[in-house]
């Protein structure tokens, strides 16, 4: 089977259709305050996801940087788009920061890019993802899709139906992997996974003190086809020792 330049990176990312992918753009989207005792750096969640194995890293440009001098064999995947605490939080909207060129030249495997779906800012972000998916496309980088919902017609934004909605619609308009919220049970989230022909990543969420019940939801979404899992807090708010462990039980669910 002959491989376009752009799968070819997809695959560097989920090499037997399966990835464990650590997160980490959360200092712009919550802000350091958030995690106050947390160690960070860009050297030390770099460390962790070399040691922890992991399939790829999401970060902004400037963490990549870092990353890819210190540990170049981690795929860096760079997100593209970001939002920012300061801002009213009734501005769910997403701008460019960074373009497709800067993230193929600092040596990145795929591109991030988020949508909020039904908020009053998604044609803004519809729009220029058309252009970001052309660039994408010229330089073969796959687009991992952060399809988000955000309509006022839902009371939370893990709604099965508005998640699920959200997931085709990434799907549809271009994303190469879709990644988006749980639903909170095996049945609604099966529906996800099978109305969405893209390979489909779980957001890890907030920390969940209780390793074992965080682990339960990974064995939940992989068993009705999850490709897998983009986790940030929930590991690298844990220390080093442990942030290991669970990335060691992650990958052994998910690869199996």
């Amino acid at each position: 089977m002959i491989f376009s330049s752009k799968e070819k990176n997809l695959k560097k990312v989920l090499k037997d259709g399966k990835a464990l992918i650590l997160a980490f753009d959360h200092a712009v989207e919550h802000g350091p305050q958030e995690y106050e005792g947390v160690d960070l750096s860009p050297q030390r969640i770099g460390k962790i996801a070399y040691e922890g194995k992991v399939d790829g890293l999401i970060v902004h440009i400037g963490v990549a940087k870092i990353v890819k001098k210190l540990y170049p064999k981690v795929p860096l995947i760079i997100k593209l788009t970001a939002r920012n605490e300061l801002l009213d939080s009734r501005i769910q909207l997403q701008e460019i920061v960074t373009k497709v060129k800067e993230a193929k030249n600092v040596g990145a495997v795929g591109v991030a890019y988020t949508i909020y779906f039904g908020s009053d800012f998604e044609n803004q972000m519809i729009r220029t993802f058309s252009e970001i998916k052309e660039e994408a496309n010229k330089y073969k980088m796959p687009i991992f899709g952060f399809a988000y919902p955000r309509s006022n017609k839902f009371k939370s934004k893990y709604d099965p139906i508005a998640v699920r909605y959200a997931a085709r619609v990434g799907a549809e308009i271009g994303f190469d992997v879709v990644k988006t919220y749980y639903t909170g049970d095996k049945e609604s989230f099966s529906k996800v996974v099978k109305d969405c022909f893209v390979p489909i990543l779980v957001a890890g969420g907030p920390k969940i003190e209780e390793e074992r019940e965080f682990i339960k939801i990974v064995e939940d979404v992989m068993s009705v086809g999850a490709a897998g899992i983009a986790v940030g807090r929930n590991v690298w708010e844990r220390n080093d020792e442990e942030a290991l462990k669970i990335l060691e039980d992650l990958r052994r669910i998910i690869h199996k």
